[in-house]
């Protein structure tokens, strides 16, 4: 794998969102997060302060869940929650926003169009990075072309998620072959299941461009290493 050290942690956003995560330990994976120079952090929301305090001198960014991890409240709830994220800091970089996937499962498609179209647009708006989570554990592959498809079409989305990591089952590397071929070059965040440095490089073969994983200070680890050796 051709990256240096900072380059692989660079294509990790670390995530701790259990809801029995204690404080302690958020406290524990920001400092650990922080000193492997991952690209960015999500935590419960409610210790937003003390992360962003803690980030404020480096380029690591800070992710929000919109609508997480279900996704069906309605736009303007969802609208909502993105404009007070957006007030809250400037150093939040990443709005990662739950499809209804309701709606998807209803093919109700208009709305799902109006949905992205216009929270993808007000992120934008503010130059923040605009992730939309599809599930793809929940969907059928005929309802994720449908949604890439979607999704193709709107420029202000600049990743496309698979997962929150609260799905019934991992993100598989079928799932990703299918969304490249509908998406229209768009950006694939891998999440959910994401465990180990193997799978990290299947999928980096396969074009994805950043992962989000409870594990990434671990595949850091297994990434130094086994290509420290080498």
């Amino acid at each position: 794998m051709k990256f240096s050290e900072r380059d692989f942690a660079k294509l990790f956003d670390s995530t701790l969102l259990k809801p029995e995560t204690s404080w302690d330990e958020i406290l524990n994976f920001v400092d650990e997060s922080i000193k492997y120079d991952v690209r960015a952090i999500a935590i419960p929301w409610y210790a937003l302060t003390y992360a962003i305090k803690k980030v404020s001198t480096t380029d690591i960014g800070i992710v929000v869940g919109i609508d997480f991890p279900f996704g069906y409240s309605s736009i303007e709830r969802k609208l909502d929650e993105i404009k007070f994220y957006l007030s809250f800091s400037e150093k939040i970089t990443d709005f990662d926003v739950v499809v209804n996937i309701s709606a998807v499962r209803s093919n109700n498609w208009e709305y799902v169009q109006e949905e992205l179209r216009i929270l993808s647009q007000e992120i934008k708006k503010h130059d923040k990075i605009c992730k939309i989570i599809i599930e793809t554990s929940r969907l059928s592959d005929n309802e994720i072309v449908r949604l890439c498809q979607l999704i193709s079409n709107e420029s202000s989305i600049d990743y496309v998620k698979t997962g929150t990591g609260f799905g019934p089952a991992p993100t598989t590397y079928k799932d990703v072959q299918l969304m490249k071929k509908y998406l229209g070059g768009k950006k694939i965040k891998v999440s959910g299941g994401i465990k180990t440095l193997d799978q990290v490089k299947r999928f980096l073969d396969m074009g994805v461009s950043l992962f989000g994983s409870s594990a990434a200070i671990e595949i850091i680890n297994e990434f130094v290493e086994r290509y420290r050796r080498k």
